[in-house]
């Protein structure tokens, strides 16, 4: 692991500085998790700045601590990309903030806005050369703690900021699947006030000695739910309007208290608007009614949720290890716990839908702390669209009356300083709800009726009964925020927040649950075997070998591996095989090859509320869903002892002679060891864990500088690097090794065309599968395809000089761009020193 220390930054920019993106500068030194099923990206202040932020010399124009996902408008970058290898992204952006008010009115003078409160409040950020900036520390992105075993990713730092607060950042994710865990993401903050104020961050100290006084803090994302990347990494299709939607579950979990998920999600209409009011009148019709299409477009049955809440705050610094459980809460300014625990769960934090109210620092704050107002003026409404224009008026900023006595003199609508002298007695306060947590509208809330399909359902299956939830049109943002706190000089406090992602509300359920889980237990989160080096190649025999090292024969209770396989043909019906409702259940297969009724019994049930038959199938990918292809136990490893293991480093290896194996065709493998422990984690019981596929196709499981299906992409490692291909995970596409023209000659080898006959609709015929391949190849060939009256169709030429690669392919398209009809075809081979004739058949 490398740290940069601010001092060094001159040195680092001439290094980099052909990497003029910001999409470099984040794989240099900004945080890209990779190792579970969520996949995102964090940028803070200290760091780089995003695409909103870059080229400024207004400190108005600064107001992130972190951005998180898209930093550039192209989506280089994962954003809130669940599961993990997927080709979606759901926000346009996000972003970490904190917020402070002063009761100076001149604490700011660079706020914008009109209003003459605006100087009152002013953004947390970071610039070169402000004071503090030699404190500034980052990790040289994200790593694994350890590398051997690729358990936990991390990412640490720390950022002064022109408050006076230096905020230290450490991010982490597991890659373990069992019970959720590497659903979530956790955020953990450390706040020092330093006392030194920078405001406009020019190097100048403007006051020294300066109390926090009312800090909020806040992340925010903007939805979208169907952006996607092309193939050269960049920003491709998308799907607007496809019923982006947020909300809030606040429904009883099995111990009656609140599950607290703020939730992303997708609706079933373009128009959310027309969702069901109070009375529950759905919009939707019976027969129309097409739930989770996260992507329009596309017609897959995704159905993806996801999420993010603040958990805990606490005194004191971070500690060096571990998590913050231990250490007592920090109270905010109002004598509440932080964010509310057992029935209260929840209760002290904000989550609501706002407008796009970037640099206007006064109606962040006030957002933020949303929950501390009066929710019969601006929270507990049926008719809300936006908060920004009631929270615009003083009037409607009074506090709420079941913390606060409404009575209280000293009250000055919009001062959150006055309202601490009104906070009522304990044993008089009531719930908070100044926000939108339990407005009780729901729009398209069609988690409704799970018990009709669901036998035995667990706790995480029942109804979306509480909270609200409401539709996006464009550049609204869902918002989740805790405070106002106060810190004086020197004092430390410090915040953990986590990112969920799954399959419908039941899946960010779960993974809400396993991240507070892994908080209260210090992180101390069960590990399973080692994650295996492993290489996918072909063989002499036509058939693809799956190779990998003993690393995982360290652990104590090591039991055996497993071989899984992805395939993007056949196409899966998305209902059923989908990657989505299975993502959470892969280590649970345990017979290779089950049938696909066994397989759709791991996942969880699909929405019962579907009415609509207009979905359609779903090419499998790097995602999945994945299929058990080999058990072997420890007692049967020497049947798999590699011959060449001497050679390539890899003891173990496992031949695919599936019939689904064939040239020209795209795999996704990757090995997982286990081991025999028991025991219980986030309430479930376990008899066995599993690594996961953090090394699909031999994957590093960190991020590449681009995504694996990015082929096009400037940092897509080119054909002959085979190491850099291996890292980023990139499909494997089972060729044909490079052959001699004497093999051709001496009629040891012949050129082969596959599939043929070609048959539309087969097996292989799916998406980028639509080919005919020709292997077997020598450099330097020339192949001319006539139809059967000799006319010739097109000419296709070869030269590559890749040991491994004896292939090329034909789409099916004229020399003159005209698709093909089905038909006998002759090929002629022209390669030196010889000539190959023969024929194929294209049946469409």
């Amino acid at each position: 692991m490398t740290k940069f220390h601010t001092t060094t930054r001159v040195a680092l920019a001439l290094a980099l500085v052909t990497l003029v993106s910001t999409q470099a500068r984040a794989q240099a030194q900004g945080g890209v998790f990779t190792a579970g099923d969520l996949w995102e990206t964090f940028l803070p202040t200290n760091v780089a700045k995003s695409y909103r932020e870059s080229g400024s010399d207004s400190p108005d124009d600064y107001y992130m601590l972190i951005r998180v996902g898209n930093l550039d408008r192209q989506w280089t970058t994962p954003s809130m990309t669940y599961p993990g290898g997927e080709n979606i992204h759901l926000p346009w952006e996000q972003q970490i903030q904190i917020v402070e008010y002063n009761p100076d009115p001149a604490f700011n003078p660079y706020a914008r806005g009109d209003d003459p409160n605006k100087g009152h409040f002013a953004y947390g950020f970071f610039l070169d050369g402000m004071a503090g900036a030699e404190r500034s520390t980052f990790d040289a992105g994200a790593h694994w703690v350890d590398d051997n075993n690729r358990h936990v990713q991390m990412y640490e730092g720390l950022t002064p900021t022109n408050l006076g607060i230096d905020v230290q950042y450490r991010i982490r994710q597991y890659s373990i699947n069992t019970a959720n865990l590497n659903d979530f993401i956790a955020i953990e903050m450390g706040l020092t006030n330093t006392g030194e104020v920078d405001i406009d961050a020019d190097g100048t100290v403007d006051r020294s000695g300066n109390r926090i006084n009312a800090l909020t803090l806040s992340m925010r994302h903007e939805p979208i739910n169907s952006m996607t990347n092309g193939v050269n990494g960049r920003r491709g299709a998308s799907g607007w309007f496809t019923g982006p939607a947020s909300g809030y579950d606040a429904t009883p979990d099995a111990d009656g208290n609140p599950w607290d998920v703020p939730v992303i999600f997708t609706g079933p209409t373009n128009d959310l608007t027309k969702g069901a009011g109070p009375d529950g009148v759905p919009w939707a019709a019976d027969g129309s009614r097409r739930l989770g299409a996260t992507m329009n477009s596309r017609g897959i049955y995704y159905d993806i949720f996801a999420g993010f809440q603040f958990i805990a705050a606490k005194e004191g610094a971070l500690p060096a290890s571990g998590s913050s459980a231990g250490q007592p809460d920090k109270m905010t300014i109002y004598d509440s716990h932080p964010v509310g625990a057992g029935a209260e769960r929840g209760w002290y934090t904000t989550v609501e839908k706002d407008s796009d109210t970037r640099n206007n620092a006064m109606i962040e704050h006030r957002m933020s702390m949303g929950v501390w107002f009066d929710g019969d003026a601006i929270g507990n409404r049926g008719d809300y669209t936006e908060r920004d224009t009631p929270l615009q008026s003083l009037a409607n900023l009074k506090p709420d009356p079941n913390w606060f006595d409404p009575n209280d003199a000293d009250i000055v609508n919009g001062d959150p300083l006055s309202f601490i002298d009104a906070v009522r007695p304990e044993g008089e306060r009531g719930k908070p709800r100044g926000d939108m947590k339990y407005n009780g509208t729901f729009i398209q809330n069609w988690e409704k009726d799970n018990a009709s399909n669901w036998p035995n359902a667990p706790e995480e299956a029942a109804d979306w009964d509480e909270g609200f939830s409401i539709g996006y049109n464009f550049d609204g943002k869902h918002r989740a925020a805790i405070g106002p706190f106060a810190l004086e000089v020197g004092e430390s406090m410090n915040v953990t927040l986590i990112e969920y992602g799954g399959f419908r509300l039941q899946g960010v359920r779960k993974a809400r649950k396993a991240g507070q889980w892994a908080y209260d237990n210090n992180w101390n989160v069960p590990a399973p075997p080692p994650s295996p080096e492993m290489v996918v190649a072909p063989n002499v025999s036509g058939r693809i070998d799956i190779k990998w090292d003993d690393r995982a024969q360290t652990a104590a209770d090591f039991a055996g591996y497993k071989v899984y396989r992805s395939t993007p043909f056949p196409n899966v019906d998305s209902q059923q095989l989908g990657s989505m409702r299975l993502a959470d259940t892969y280590h649970l297969q345990t017979t290779p090859n089950m049938s696909d009724a066994n397989l759709v019994a791991l996942g969880i049930p699909n929405n019962p509320n579907i009415s609509s038959s207009g979905y359609k199938q779903q090419e499998p990918n790097a995602s999945g869903p994945y299929r058990l292809i080999a058990n072997i136990p420890a007692s049967e490893l020497g049947r798999y002892r590699n011959p060449n293991a001497a050679a390539d480093g890899y003891e173990y290896v496992f031949e695919d002679a599936s019939d689904l194996v064939a040239f020209g065709f795209t795999y996704y493998y990757y090995v997982a060891a286990y081991d025999n422990q028991s025991g219980t984690v986030v309430g479930q019981p376990f008899t066995s864990l599993e690594s996961h596929r953090v090394n699909f196709n031999g994957r590093s499981g960190l991020w590449e500088q681009t995504f694996h299906y990015a082929t096009a992409n400037v940092f897509f490692p080119e054909q002959n690097d085979i190491q850099g291909r291996k890292d980023i995970g990139a499909a494997f596409v089972l060729k044909s090794p490079l052959v001699s023209p004497a093999a051709l000659q001496s009629g040891a080898t012949k050129i082969r065309v596959t599939p043929n006959p070609y048959k539309v609709e087969a097996l292989h015929d799916t998406g980028l599968e639509h080919k005919i391949l020709f292997s077997n190849l020598p450099t330097g060939v020339k192949v001319t395809i006539l139809d059967v009256s000799g006319q010739i169709i097109d000419v296709l030429r070869f030269e590559g000089t890749n040991p491994a690669d004896g292939t090329i392919f034909w789409d099916m398209f004229s020399k003159d761009g005209i698709e093909v009809t089905s038909g006998l075809y002759i090929y002629v081979a022209e390669y030196p020193g010889g000539t190959q004739t023969g024929h194929f058949a294209i049946l469409r």
